[in-house]
């Protein structure tokens, strides 16, 4: 899958004029909780070349290919990425994250990572996961059988909260990633690890039975950090001329590769 997936990306620059600086796998396969039906889903992040920055109108900032049963691939222009990046859009810190990279400039995508640091917001992320963690929440409570994928549409945002209650820093994309680190019942961890093992072997519609133990810790959870979340403190003002500064630099060291 992965020369498929190197091919898309070839075409995809050759058909738009644009230079990719960093794609990764994102979705289940990302989070660490893929099934055996499990699509890719390719993010990417690219450039144009130089003169496309100058026009007095600007041009479309997103690439989508039509999804198929097996890829769904979709980008954002660096300059659009940025502006995600100054209100610390929580997908977009994800993507800096992921375990599976496909394009990438190390040294790039180190200083694109330091850069994303200095614009987390703890509050807007811990937000945009409590709601994604409640709508999931909703949709499976009172239910004898529940999905196991929306299950861990829970799970993931609920980790997500606790380590930034624990760090302050960017969740890992990977829910194995977090489960190394975040402190959380012996119990409930082994309830979460048994699921991921289940759901590699089940189809994405597949169900089981609701997991009692497992519901109340998330109930638990859900109720703390919508408490936490209002406690959090004030944070510092933000700037534009990292992001500026960055963009910059970028444009002018890799836009010359465009043809």
């Amino acid at each position: 899958m992965d020369k498929v997936i190197q091919a898309q990306l070839r075409d995809i620059e050759e058909k738009n004029n644009v230079k990719i600086l960093y794609a990764i796998e994102s979705g289940s396969r990302g989070w660490g909780f893929e099934s055996k039906d499990s699509d890719f889903d390719v993010r990417f992040i690219y450039i144009h070349p130089v003169e496309w920055y100058l026009s007095v109108f600007e041009g479309p900032d997103i690439i989508e290919i039509p999804v198929d049963e097996v890829l769904d691939v979709n980008g954002w222009d660096l300059r659009k990425a940025l502006k995600l990046m100054y209100r610390s859009n929580a997908s977009l810190l994800e993507w800096l994250s992921s375990p599976i990279t496909y394009r990438q400039n190390q040294e790039l995508v180190k200083e694109l990572r330091q850069v994303a640091e200095k614009y987390f917001s703890p509050i807007s992320v811990t937000y945009h996961y409590i709601n994604i963690a409640k709508k999931s929440f909703d949709g499976l409570e009172g239910l004898n059988n529940v999905n196991i994928k929306k299950l861990f549409y829970v799970i993931r945002p609920i980790l997500s909260c606790m380590w930034i209650e624990n760090f302050n820093t960017i969740p890992p994309m990977n829910l194995q990633a977090m489960m190394k680190e975040v402190k959380m019942d012996d119990k409930v961890k082994t309830i979460i690890e048994e699921l991921v093992t289940i759901k590699a072997d089940r189809i994405e519609s597949d169900t089981i039975k609701q997991p009692t133990e497992l519901m109340e810790f998330l109930r638990d959870k859900l109720e703390y950090y919508y408490s936490y979340a209002k406690n959090i403190r004030t944070e510092k003002e933000r700037y534009s001329s990292i992001l500026n500064e960055f963009f910059h630099k970028t444009i002018e060291e890799y836009s010359g590769d465009i043809e």
